[in-house]
């Protein structure tokens, strides 16, 4: 039991649901995801392969779940560091343990965050701050804000709620009328006052970041765990948006990665990734973006141009085999899109297209012609690809349409295009 965080119980189910809930968000650097963030993603700084982070969130929900103890999760650590030989920052006890503590003290905080709402409710409408004795090296902010009592709704735990720094073992009790007279006081204390400071974090890392921050409060903690997951179950204010630069440009980074291999096993590695719900819509929202860039800027478009290497989509594994059995030979799996063609983009769902097409046709240039499903009128939304075979090199997207079901089948009975994958 030593090695248990040591403000802790047993795991409750506030607690559970409240880390089960996160979606799982690639990062580079602690600082691509924000405060409030966290109530909604789960990240472990430089996890950037979601395979690794799946593994990773695994090890940690076990040690929520099932109470284990630090020195399990590091054991479960060390055999996922093995698995995919990830090279991660720090120590290995360091970094462990900031990974364990970090998420079993946030999801903790959070949990009873959410239970001091329902006893908020039952009367305990009083919050008391308490300072924990068994931290080594107490922080002089955190003991002067011990047995400090607020009324719950106060705006100074919007900021100070704990834990409020690494490694703070600090909590909040809930109070009546009762308890609060047998602490001697008639009514709440006056709340502090909230000293903001600017502060610039992560100078090292990929992400930096100047921010204000609370004195007393280490950058990043200025929030209150869980608020923002409860306002949400309540119906109440939409969720934190998590970060869209990090995730976004990360998930660019993972599947643009895969250019380097070759086009089967690119294909294979991108068709698991891709078949995750989240990294799938970010896929989508980074096109979209991308044709409200081109569109929207206008004139400064041919001055400041967007990148023409943004992946949109990708070859899946039966579409490479039937390639090659066509005589085609891509050189990798990643699908991209230069400006031009965002801008002359038909309409949405282009990359849904390519993710999940009825049928795959094959010009008799080489190029691809993805087909979607036809609607009540006969028509059907496709898109275009060239196939490059030059080494290294990525598919290109160049366009899409809406064209009459009738008039491709027609081709290809003609001999015109050949059905790769799929039906018309």
């Amino acid at each position: 039991m030593a090695d248990r965080v040591a403000y802790g119980s047993l795991p409750f189910k506030e607690q559970i649901a409240f880390f089960r809930a996160k979606r799982n968000v690639l990062t580079e650097a602690w600082t691509d995801i924000w405060e409030a963030e966290h109530d909604h993603a789960f990240m472990v700084a430089g996890a950037n392969r979601m395979d690794l982070l799946v593994d990773l969130r695994a090890a940690v929900d076990k040690a929520i779940a099932d109470g284990t103890g630090l020195e399990a999760f590091r054991r479960d650590f060390d055999q996922i560091v093995a698995k995919y030989g990830w090279a991660y920052n720090g120590v290995r006890n360091w970094r462990t343990r900031v990974i364990f503590e970090t998420n079993m003290r946030t999801s903790y905080a959070a949990g009873r965050y959410a239970q001091l709402q329902t006893l908020k409710k039952a009367g305990m409408r009083f919050w008391r701050y308490r300072h924990s004795d068994a931290v080594q090296h107490p922080r002089p902010m955190h003991l002067a804000w011990n047995n400090l009592v607020l009324d719950a709704d106060d705006p100074w735990w919007n900021t100070h709620y704990p834990p409020n720094g690494w490694g703070c073992q600090c909590t909040v009790e809930a109070l009546d009328a009762r308890g609060l007279a047998r602490m001697g006081k008639n009514g709440p204390d006056t709340a502090p006052p909230v000293d903001m400071q600017q502060v610039t974090v992560g100078l090292r890392g990929p992400s930096p970041r100047t921010v204000q921050t609370p004195a007393g409060v280490d950058p990043g903690f200025g929030y209150a765990p869980g608020r923002s997951a409860y306002e949400q179950s309540q119906g109440g204010k939409p969720p934190v948006p998590v970060t869209p630069a990090g995730f976004g440009r990360l998930t660019q980074d993972t599947l643009a990665k895969a250019t380097r291999l070759p086009a089967l096993a690119g294909a294979e590695l991108l068709a698991s990734l891709l078949a995750l719900p989240r990294v799938a819509q970010t896929l989508s929202d980074t096109f979209s973006a991308l044709q409200l860039l081109v569109i929207g800027v206008g004139l400064l478009a041919a001055t400041n141009p967007p990148p023409d290497d943004t992946v949109v989509g990708a070859l899946n594994p039966d579409l490479v085999r039937a390639l090659a059995s066509a005589g085609v030979t891509p050189a990798s799996a990643p699908i991209v899109s230069a400006a031009d063609a965002a801008r002359s983009s038909a309409g949405p769902g282009v990359t849904d297209l390519m993710l999940h097409p009825a049928a795959v046709l094959l010009e008799p240039d080489g190029g691809l012609i993805f087909v979607g499903h036809a609607d009540g009128d006969g028509q059907v939304h496709v898109a275009q690809v060239i196939v490059n075979t030059a080494s290294g090199a990525a598919n290109q997207y160049v366009g899409d349409q809406v064209v009459a079901i009738a008039e491709l089948r027609l081709n290809v009975e003609a001999g015109d295009l050949q059905l790769l994958t799929g039906s018309l």
